[in-house]
């Protein structure tokens, strides 16, 4: 049976389309009695409302748009999983683009937002990203910022103590007797500046030099094959220099995860020569051989948080009068085989 329309539906029951429009919208002004006798008719004749119909007039889409750095990524992955579901649950449609650390990509993905009439986006920038770009478009649209915040615009952000979470994690390897603590970072990925300043503050709070040599930075702007053989030339120089037993922090799922196969692959044990932990949402994690230890981020809470606060600027009648703010999420140690002695 095809759909039958309001006003069809308003005829079989013998009431205005306004009735019936403001009944199966749960309006004040219409008696429950009403609302259960629309709603069970509405059932009966397979009634659907008319989306397109109702965003216009509304003057909404009702779409968000959603812009990550890659797809595939795990932390990623599971901050559009709570997306979705913010977006699911407020009657929102999602359409994402990734950037691939790449600002012009980045910038091609707001256009193409822009002319598809969206309502809003969420956005984790680029490690290339113009924040002055970013606060063009949100004159014209409302963008929240997810995981990597530290941008100047006037906006709500929702993100996590990276800070303290490299903190944690260097504290840990240093409980282990590892004075020698590498760290594996991406170049220009904004979110750096953080995890450098915690891995930083754990060394002095335990009176250990910093050696800017053990900082080792990777080319991100590049293919995971080049970017693994280019982290594997630059580790085990780095190792070879080393004679004390050491321990690895890795800031992002890749070079985390790929640190575990690098060390095999130079035959090095772990955790007895090198221990290993790092920033990784990975399920793989209990899997790997060793087992890996994470520092895990509520990502699901990131997505979610971030598409509701976009919702909530979005139905407000005068966002730019709205009082943003910064909400930032902590993390968690997981300890795994990889950093047990």
């Amino acid at each position: 049976m095809s759909n039958i329309t309001l006003k069809e539906l308003a005829k079989k029951l013998e009431l205005s389309v306004s009735t019936v429009s403001k009944a199966l919208n749960d309006s004040f002004e219409i008696s429950e009695e009403t609302k259960v006798r629309v709603r069970a008719m509405a059932e009966k004749y397979h009634y659907r409302p008319n989306i397109l119909a109702k965003s216009l007039k509304m003057g909404r889409s009702n779409t968000i748009g959603v812009i990550i750095p890659y797809l595939s990524n795990p932390f990623q992955s599971q901050v559009l999983e709570g997306a979705h579901q913010a977006a699911y649950e407020n009657n929102f449609k999602l359409v994402f683009m990734q950037s691939r650390e790449n600002s012009k990509m980045e910038q091609d993905a707001l256009k193409t937002f822009r002319q598809q009439n969206i309502d809003g986006i969420i956005i984790t920038p680029a490690a290339e990203s113009h924040i002055k770009t970013l606060k063009q478009y949100n004159q014209e649209f409302p963008i929240v910022l997810v995981d990597r915040i530290d941008f100047e615009l006037d906006t709500f952000k929702i993100g996590v103590n990276s800070e303290k979470g490299a903190y944690d994690a260097t504290q840990h390897l240093i409980d282990m007797g590892r004075k020698e603590i590498l760290l594996l970072c991406g170049k220009n990925i904004g979110i750096n500046k953080d995890r450098i300043a915690g891995y930083k503050k754990a060394l002095l709070a335990n009176y250990i030099p910093l050696d800017p040599s053990n900082i080792i930075q990777v080319e991100y702007g590049q293919t995971r094959e080049e970017l693994i053989k280019n982290l594997r030339i630059l580790l085990e120089r780095r190792i070879k220099e080393l004679d004390h037993s050491i321990g690895l922090l890795g800031t992002t799922d890749t070079l985390t995860v790929a640190s575990l196969g690098i060390l095999s692959q130079l035959n090095l044990q772990v955790p007895s020569e090198v221990a290993v932990i790092g920033f990784a949402n990975t399920e793989m994690a209990e899997s790997l051989n060793p087992s890996l230890s994470t520092i895990v981020q509520p990502a699901f809470e990131i997505g979610y948080l971030g598409v509701s606060k976009l919702i909530e600027t979005i139905v407000s009648k005068n966002r730019f009068e709205m009082a943003f703010n910064t909400t930032m999420l902590e993390s968690r140690i997981i300890e795994r085989k990889s950093t047990k002695a």
